[in-house]
């Protein structure tokens, strides 16, 4: 069974200068890409698109100083497709923490392993 879902993506263009970085700042432009259940959910608080981005940007350090909607499209999304990537996605998460954690206690047992034999490695 293939199973899809159709969601609406909206574009802005973000233009911004990062007051954290030293004068003189460069203005860059960014997109920013909302998904139709954010942009209703904004709009039955009372807010528009531009407000939020606006908003988030600046509580990042970031002085907006023109958003303009860009486009808008709809996306399929098969919903199987997106299962799998997604739990690939936490399983190689896993595996590089646990990796991580075994690099550590490796770590930690060679200088044990050091102390113990006063300061001389075998490599």
């Amino acid at each position: 069974m293939k199973l899809t879902k159709t969601i609406r993506l909206y574009a802005y263009a973000v233009s911004f200068v990062d007051t954290r970085q030293p004068k003189p700042r460069a203005e860059q432009t960014e997109t920013v890409i909302l998904d139709g259940g954010r942009v209703d959910a904004l709009s039955r608080l009372g807010m528009r698109p531009a407000g939020y981005i606006a908003q988030q940007m600046q509580a990042e350090g970031y002085a907006v100083t023109n958003i303009r909607p860009a486009e808008q499209l709809d996306a399929q999304v098969d919903l199987a497709n997106l299962w799998r990537q997604t739990a690939q996605a936490v399983e190689l998460a896993r595996l590089q923490k646990t990796v991580a954690e075994m690099q550590s206690a490796q770590e930690a047992a060679r200088a044990a392993l050091a102390e113990i034999a006063g300061g001389k490695t075998n490599e």
